[in-house]
């Protein structure tokens, strides 16, 4: 990897933010962007002041420049840039995927209140080659990028074409499929990302403090991250619960975004800095 270190190197992330309360930041995974998290944020909202961010080279945020990879740890420099930004020390984090990765690392960093970690990217032995699931929506979402709106409006193509993320398909709205097709075609960093996540996995689990709470949750059926092979318990922090979602993929908040919502407020409960 390449790349000026430093704060002043990192963009400044887009992002949305909703209610009042404590913070709480919404980190969306590879090839995503923000909108990801549409179905739960008034929910929380009612509860912590609610930043939902788009990670570098993904969504309205630019790449970190001058890197050829950009790892979690990077991502997680650029949340705790977010953070300072704004003047808070620490914050609830939940995370989807390489989300989740990047939550752990800025919990290792000590920025995190609680960690809600839906589906984390990160433990498993390193992985030597890209995943075809992976490479192959991102292929699919820019070579139809012009005609997304039309291919999602036909519901038995919509719920094939989103199938990798979600298990309830037919429940996932239309307005919410466009705008992850859309994230996956136009993420600028998708290659500094993925390639950032090879050859890696997430190492610090003893450096997560144990007064800060950690759920895992991993769908029934995560097609892109199944057990056993991606969901290593000994890579977690040793204190970190583990949750079974059922009927549920690899993005819950699309699949059970009232459990979803449910495991948030009972990790961040759990905080004695709640």
């Amino acid at each position: 990897m390449s790349g000026a270190s430093g704060t002043e190197s990192i963009p400044s992330l887009a992002y949305d933010s909703a209610g009042s309360g404590p913070p709480l930041v919404l980190i969306h995974g590879l090839a995503s962007s923000r909108r990801c998290w549409d179905l739960v944020v008034d929910d929380l909202a009612r509860d912590f002041t609610v930043y939902a961010v788009d990670l570098p080279g993904h969504g309205d945020s630019d790449p970190i420049p001058g890197q050829a990879e950009t790892p979690a740890t990077e991502m997680a420099r650029a949340v705790g840039a977010f953070l300072d930004q704004r003047d808070i020390d620490r914050a609830h984090l939940v995370g989807n995927s390489l989300g989740v990765w990047t939550a752990l690392e800025a919990a290792a960093d000590g920025r995190a209140r609680s960690v809600t970690a839906l589906c984390p990217a990160g433990l498993w032995e390193p992985i030597r080659e890209p995943l075809g699931a992976i490479q192959f929506n991102r292929r699919a979402a820019v070579a139809t990028r012009r005609v997304i709106p039309a291919v999602m409006r036909v519901a038995p193509l919509r719920r094939v074409l989103i199938r990798t993320g979600a298990e309830r398909t037919a429940t996932v709205p239309y307005r919410l499929a466009v705008d992850a097709a859309y994230a996956q075609a136009d993420a600028r960093g998708f290659e500094q990302a993925h390639d950032g996540a090879l050859h890696r996995r997430f190492d610090r689990a003893a450096d997560v403090a144990a007064d800060v709470p950690v759920t895992v949750a991993f769908g029934d059926n995560d097609r892109l991250l199944p057990a056993p092979r991606f969901q290593q318990r000994d890579l977690a922090p040793a204190h970190a619960r583990w949750e079974v979602l059922w009927n549920c993929g690899h993005a819950p908040m699309w699949d059970v975004p009232s459990v979803t919502t449910a495991l948030v407020r009972e990790t961040a409960a759990r905080s004695t800095d709640a």
